[in-house]
């Protein structure tokens, strides 16, 4: 999966989202699926007893949804039940946040996505057509995005080059050449109007987004960087940036409530992930996950708490009691990782 999100202390939904080997015209297939089962993670038992016997992931269908609309969702966010999801819809639909209604068993586990509406104008279409990556909302229909790409996506069909040949040449060239071109917006939907406004720029390719307990500050991800702001509730500009520097390359990153922290999942080795998308489990640690919190000086400080050799170009890492979730699903990858946390006197 790409992008998961905490529905309760019981379930996460997940978004099922691949970049990679995009032909013009082809639908853009992807789901939403839910995990659950964790409650029963807190027994006495290994984490390879409680995948097997307690974790169950099924797909969510989506109902009501509108014909004729691709479905290829990436970043997610869950208000008040109701799910936000970045859909890269591409010429079947333009560039939307879909948001749907999330409806539950009776003992509160997602069993189906119902659709209310979508957030996307003329203007998204065009300014951000395969480019939005991660949302936080702060009221219903009110939120902060994250672009990671400098420029539009343009899928003019070239035999020459691949599309994910120039989304790597842009990767390089924002890493290598320092090109800081991306930007966070903050945007507000009503009566069928978007408006949004850049509230922070100068990002090599913002991808991640998360808040703390009280929504009063705002983490971006920039590749190895945690970028932190101040947020005003009042006009929802952001000040007072603060950059801190994270041991590997970072992708989405998720408050936790339980441990008041914000985790993320991490990409170890860049040139492992461009020479072999699905490797072989090795010795090699390729991937992994980072912690981001305060100290008792009141400074922020980012460490690493799990490296894996099992899963390649991790893209989030969800703390749920005493377990990290972890998926890859900007490269296809199918299912999730599940690591116990070790706890510092541990290690």
């Amino acid at each position: 999966s790409e992008d998961h999100n905490k529905f309760n202390d019981n379930s996460i939904i997940m978004t099922q989202w691949k970049v990679t080997d995009y032909v013009p015209g082809e639908d853009r297939p992807g789901a939403m699926y839910v995990a659950s089962g964790f409650l029963n993670s807190k027994k006495n038992q290994s984490t390879e007893e409680f995948v097997t016997k307690d974790l169950k992931i099924k797909e969510l269908p989506i109902v009501n949804y509108p014909e004729n609309v691709d479905f290829h969702p990436h970043g997610s966010y869950i208000l008040d039940r109701e799910l936000y999801v970045i859909n890269h819809a591409y010429d079947k639909g333009g560039e939307r946040i879909d948001v749907f209604d999330i409806i539950a068993t009776s003992s509160d586990i997602p069993k189906r996505l119902v659709f209310k509406h979508s957030i996307t104008s003329e203007w998204m279409k065009k300014e951000f057509n395969g480019i939005l990556n991660s949302l936080v909302v702060v009221e219903p229909n009110k939120f902060y995005v994250t672009q990671y790409k400098g420029q539009p996506d343009s899928f003019v069909d070239d035999q020459m080059v691949s599309h994910e040949t120039k989304a790597l040449i842009e990767f390089l060239k924002a890493r290598f050449l320092g090109t800081r071109n991306c930007h966070i917006w903050y945007c507000e939907y009503n009566s069928d109007e978007v408006n949004c406004r850049k509230v922070a720029s100068h990002f090599t390719s913002a991808n991640g987004l998360t808040h703390n307990k009280d929504y009063s500050k705002i983490f971006i991800a920039d590749q190895k960087d945690i970028v932190i702001f101040d947020r005003d509730a009042s006009t929802n500009d952001l000040s007072g940036r603060i950059e801190l520097k994270a041991p590997h390359f970072i992708d989405n990153v998720k408050y936790d409530q339980t441990t008041e922290k914000v985790y993320g999942g991490t990409i170890n080795n860049l040139m492992s992930v461009l020479k072999h998308k699905f490797p072989d489990e090795s010795d090699e640690l390729i991937s992994g996950a980072v912690e981001i919190s305060q100290n008792n000086d009141g400074k922020w400080e980012a460490k690493e708490v799990l490296s894996t050799s099992k899963l390649h170009c991790v893209s989030n890492g969800l703390r749920m009691h005493n377990h990290l979730v972890l998926g890859a699903g900007g490269i296809g990858y199918e299912g999730i990782l599940v690591c116990p946390v070790v706890s510092d006197d541990r290690k």
